[in-house]
């Protein structure tokens, strides 16, 4: 019995280590996307182009060329991970609703692990192997003293990794909360509500600038979608009080030096792109062709756009482009055409824009850790997405469903197919 559940769950263990324990976990969930391509490909298997294997299948070439290019076979390395996550996205999009159900768990435990470990986090740091073992130290660093290092790290090795996956965890705490609201149980609201204040406090404890106003920005989402009149009141009384949310904002004394420094990164990645336009110079010649040109240890460029167009060039970046306005798009369709009950929208709906807008002021994607989490979201998204076609609407019509929209007008539900499964199963039981 213990075998076949283990069979029928390893990935969602796999992720869940990944957390945990992450190099075990990062290894298995890395091994599993190898093995199912592996399998696929000799199996013979027809796959659907989607947004996100575009994006990845685009991104493989330009390592592939990068690395010819360059004349360093290393870079090859960057290709097998990057296969390692195509096979990681055929696997999640042949069930997709029983990994979304099972990582959404994952991402909220991660959450609370996070948070549980901080108190014990100087004295994890002061031992090098469990540190390493468990993430709980910094990397890339040198000269940290643990006795003096506040911030929350986590199982990720950086801060500012942690706080993309616990923001990813609000994001859901916040749509079960939206769900418990609209179904009456309020009990269940409150331990959920308990939950977003502890997340919120993990937050904070992260000292990311750009996550508290991400945090914020996650807020206002939350309240415009339960209550309008509540949100453009919060809305108001943030405008009105920016001193006063600049001084809470974790490290507010830093914010201009960090804008300085993330300009001048980015100033100077731009500078590397433009010598590598067209293929980039891939993760691992990021960081060499940096320190060779400017004498400075930086690992990425602090932002996913230009981030995705220096290491990946302009064929990964622009099809980074493309999926961005394909989702956009996605997303407006949907929020203006379904109006009743949406199993799992707003959990899409408030989690995407976590990715967007860690990518702003960091690059989050860099680490594997971080990257297989946002992989899963996105494999599920595609396909819960995947009858949104761009000739379906109009924009006379997009139009008229703008000045329609009204909080208190029913219309039949339209589902999508991943939707209409998943009634099916319910019905079945």
């Amino acid at each position: 019995m213990t075998t076949f559940t283990f069979k029928k769950h390893y990935l969602t263990f796999s992720l869940f280590l990944s957390i945990i324990v992450p190099p075990v976990g990062i290894f298995l969930v890395l091994f599993i996307g190898w093995f199912h391509l592996h399998k696929a490909w000799k199996k013979g298997v027809k796959v659907k182009v989607t947004p996100g294997l575009f994006l990845l299948g685009c991104m493989f070439v330009s390592t592939i060329c990068a690395s010819i290019a360059m004349n360093n076979y290393s870079y090859f390395l960057v290709s097998a991970l990057i296969l390692a996550y195509l096979g990681l996205y055929l696997k999640i999009a042949n069930n997709p609703l029983k990994v979304f159900r099972s990582f959404k768990y994952v991402v909220i435990l991660g959450g609370v692990y996070f948070y549980g470990i901080y108190p014990f986090q100087q004295w994890m740091m002061e031992m090098p192997v469990l540190s390493y073992f468990t993430g709980a130290t910094l990397i890339g660093t040198v000269g940290i003293d643990p006795q003096q290092y506040t911030r929350l790290i986590g199982s990720t090795y950086n801060p500012n990794f942690s706080v993309a996956l616990l923001l990813l965890g609000l994001s859901f705490l916040f749509a079960d909360c939206l769900k418990s609201l609209e179904k009456g149980t309020y009990t269940k609201f409150s331990i959920q509500l308990a939950a977003v204040c502890m997340f919120s406090h993990a937050i904070l404890l992260t000292g990311s600038k750009a996550g508290f106003v991400t945090m914020l920005i996650l807020f206002v989402f939350f309240l415009l979608k339960w209550n309008k009149w509540i949100s453009g009141a919060l809305i108001t009384l943030m405008i009105l009080n920016i001193p006063l949310i600049t001084n809470v904002m974790p490290r507010s004394d830093e914010l201009f030096v960090s804008a300085e420094v993330r300009k001048e990164i980015w100033r100077n990645s731009f500078s590397l792109w433009q010598q590598h336009s067209l293929f980039g110079v891939t993760p691992i010649g990021f960081y060499d062709g940096y320190f060779s040109r400017f004498s400075e240890h930086v690992p990425h460029a602090h932002n996913m756009i230009l981030g995705v167009f220096t290491e990946y060039g302009a064929l990964g970046g622009i099809a980074l482009l493309i999926i961005l306005f394909i989702n956009g798009y996605k997303i407006l369709y949907l929020a203006l055409s379904v109006k009743n009950k949406k199993i799992y929208f707003d959990h899409f709906l408030l989690s995407l824009p976590v990715v967007f807008l860690t990518g702003v002021f960091d690059y989050v994607l860099y680490s594997p850790q971080v990257a297989v989490m946002m992989l899963t979201l996105l494999a599920c998204w595609d396909q819960y997405t995947a009858k949104v076609s761009f000739t379906s609407v109009n924009l006379v019509q997009l139009k008229t469903k703008v000045m329609n929209l009204s909080l208190y007008k029913s219309r039949k539900q339209r589902t999508t197919s991943w939707e209409k499964a998943n009634s099916k199963q319910v019905s079945k039981r």
